[in-house]
């Protein structure tokens, strides 16, 4: 999870429902590792999709499980898995670089939906399915805000 260094932990916990979701004590990379290994709740994921502007179809695929599966853990309360919850906090980091960057979710949601000739032309929420896809949407996000134009 290497992308969550140079994101704040604070904004991404608030991102995925703060302490009403959250309701451990979240200071730093370990603590958001005991959160995905207890189970992070599907809640966090919601308040993802909304701030993603995520259909049902895209969070899940992002998340690598089907949309039945989501919803059956949603209304059973039953956690995500540790993989589920790693790509979910993941998720979070880029989405909390993206708003430290855009500051509004429009500006961001545009830049997310925009090819990027940095990205070879690609959407960066196309990238968003894959680790690899995450923290290079993430970096680029990083050049962004230290003025270098990707």
């Amino acid at each position: 999870m290497t992308m969550v260094r140079n994101t704040s932990v604070a904004d991404m916990v608030a991102l995925m429902g703060g302490r009403a979701v959250i309701p451990q004590l979240v200071r730093n990379e370990m603590d958001l590792l005991g959160v995905a290994i207890k189970g992070l709740s599907v809640q966090a994921v919601r308040a993802l999709q909304r701030h993603l502007g995520f259909s049902n179809k895209e969070m899940s695929a992002v998340l690598g499980v089907s949309e039945s599966t989501l919803t059956r853990r949603e209304q059973t309360q039953k956690p995500l898995t540790l993989d589920e919850g790693e790509k979910a906090i993941q998720l979070s980091a880029v989405l909390a670089k993206g708003m430290e960057v855009f500051e509004e979710e429009a500006d961001l949601h545009f830049w997310l939906n925009s090819p990027i000739p940095a990205l070879g032309g690609q959407k960066p929420k196309d990238l968003l399915y894959s680790v690899i896809g995450r923290g290079q949407v993430h970096d680029i996000l990083g050049r962004i805000e230290h003025g270098h134009f990707s």
